[in-house]
């Protein structure tokens, strides 16, 4: 246990949440910041759609103590109803928070209850409680906060405290605010993917979201074994898995007679479809931020292939009219974001079912990627990735099901 925090640390949090505008990585920030401030052993953080409460994060350090990236995403597909009868629903419901000493020893009273069916498949025993609302100022509620046991000093099971609760409620008002603001963006970035399947149905919104996370969390996995500091990290996870999810976007320059064609591709098929990364870029070429920055590496290289064999290749000028393609870029003169993205989008490509293929099985598409590793692919990225396939396997299963919930 840490030393008790001051409304100082509570600032200092505050701002640290504030700086990061993927909603992503924003919300998993706001479960550890907020558990890590109340020294909570575990924690749900949910969002608010269609009259239910999703799980959106959940951390455990009892159940999870590795932090193993798959955990957050085990039960991100199951959603509660938002009424008065369970914990959440009814901070959800009523905009109060409630702060309990022992989830077993509620009053009759009261109309809400605490369900055990988590700690009897899990055997891990909930104790003490402190439920807010993340409410946004015009007192609409976009998700709920759950921190669950307390420890002291003895790492021993404690009640929160009332500070806690006054913490807690005025960080998750800020941590409302930034979700707000994380979802507008997202929403923004989506529209972007939305306009490129309109013009090519193949590539779907759901795509673009999964090889997001994909990418993230290979790069996470990357950045932590070359020991990047978590702050640092976090920020460019938020600016990466954007940048990820737009890596097609060029495809809104091409022609529908490229688009919508059936047979094979000529040579002047061919060129005109490798002009997409160049449309692309150009979306990105005079923005001054680390995001377009990013953003430009990844949607002008995440065609390049590690042995040169990819496209575009080095372009002096992506202003000027492209009528052929230099052999492509080797190796590391790739930027790391791109060649993440290169592995990300290929793997979500093979495993989904599309027109013209069936979906390939996982195992044979980390197969795949093992034999391609030094040629197509980075070798030390495919490595890193076939590590975190559980985590990819869990990203796939929860992805499925939302969409078939939200269906």
């Amino acid at each position: 246990m840490a030393e008790r925090k001051t409304a100082r640390d509570l600032l200092q949090t505050i701002r640290r949440v504030q700086k990061i505008s993927d909603l992503t990585v924003l919300l998993e920030a706001v479960l550890h910041e907020a558990r890590t401030f109340v020294d909570a052993d575990a924690g749900t953080l949910y969002l608010a759609r269609e009259g239910r409460l999703f799980f959106s994060y959940i951390e455990n350090d009892t159940l999870f103590p590795d932090g193993n990236a798959k955990d957050k995403y085990v039960y991100s597909s199951n959603s509660i109803p938002i009424d008065k009868t369970s914990l959440a629903g009814y901070v959800a419901s009523t905009g109060e928070a409630l702060m309990i000493d022992n989830v077993y020893d509620i009053k009759s009273q009261v109309s809400y209850s605490f369900n055990p069916a988590y700690d009897k498949l899990t055997s891990y025993k909930t104790q003490s409680i402190l439920v807010v609302p993340l409410m946004k100022s015009d007192t609409i509620v976009v998700g709920v906060l759950q921190l669950i046991n307390k420890k002291d000093r003895r790492e021993e099971v404690v009640p929160f405290h009332a500070d806690d609760r006054l913490y807690i409620t005025y960080f998750a008002e800020h941590a409302a605010d930034a979700v707000e603001k994380a979802d507008m963006s997202r929403q923004t970035i989506m529209r972007m993917v939305e306009m490129a399947e309109l013009r090519d149905p193949r590539e779907s919104v759901e795509h673009a979201r999964r090889v997001g996370d994909y990418a993230l969390e290979l790069f996470d996995f990357w950045a932590s074994k070359k020991g990047v500091p978590s702050a640092e990290r976090n920020i460019k996870k938020d600016i990466f898995r954007a940048a990820a999810i737009l890596h097609d976007v060029g495809k809104v320059g091409l022609s529908d007679a490229i688009l919508a064609k059936q047979g094979a591709f000529t040579d002047a098929d061919k060129l005109e479809m490798y002009r997409h990364t160049i449309y692309g870029a150009r979306l990105f070429q005079n923005g001054r931020s680390i995001w377009d920055r990013i953003a430009y590496e990844v949607v002008l290289n995440h065609h390049e292939r590690w042995d040169g064999s990819g496209y575009p290749g080095k372009i002096a000028d992506i202003n000027a009219a492209m009528t052929s393609f230099s052999p492509g870029k080797k190796g590391k003169e790739i930027p790391l974001s791109a060649r993440i993205v290169a592995i990300a989008d290929v793997f979500d490509a093979l495993t989904s079912d599309r027109p013209h293929k069936q979906a390939w099985t996982e195992e044979r598409t980390f197969e795949y990627l093992r034999d391609e590793a030094g040629k197509k692919f980075d070798p030390e990225l495919v490595q890193h990735f076939l590590e975190i396939r559980d985590v990819l396997h869990a990203i796939r299963i929860q992805k499925r099901e939302s969409v078939s919930t939200l269906r």
